[in-house]
């Protein structure tokens, strides 16, 4: 199987749906989920996808959260919208706040794509 690029997770719907259509007229390569179960098994996403971004204009990220649990390992998470107050101190996420710069989003998301191996970067914690 063949590493996508980048999975959209809309948490939020509407503002999954907009960001897919960003990144697709940037030519980059994305699938869209409303839930990341769907594209189960979780754990194996890191070998299927390079980044995920979640779109959660919500207090509290699911996705996000599992993550940071170590349930999705090796991808690159990027979590656009999302007033989960533990995004901001954890490392390794990529918190983009609304109202989105669609330059700056896409500066870090080929950021990610073209940088070093997922498997080469601290896998998250939570203790």
């Amino acid at each position: 199987m063949s590493r996508g690029e980048v999975l959209v997770v809309g948490e939020t719907p509407s503002l999954g749906q907009s960001i897919v259509d960003l990144l697709e007229s940037e030519k980059l390569r994305t699938e869209y989920v409303y839930d990341v179960e769907s594209k189960g098994p979780i754990s194996s996403l890191g070998e299927r996808f390079s980044v995920i971004v979640v779109a959660c204009n919500e207090h509290f990220c699911v996705t996000a959260r599992r993550w940071m649990h170590g349930e999705l390992p090796n991808v690159s998470l990027v979590v656009v919208g999302a007033r989960d107050p533990i995004l901001a101190t954890t490392k390794g996420v990529h918190q983009v706040p609304l109202p989105l710069q669609p330059c700056r989003f896409l500066e870090i998301v080929r950021g990610l794509l073209g940088g070093a191996s997922h498997r080469d970067r601290p896998q998250p914690t939570v203790s």
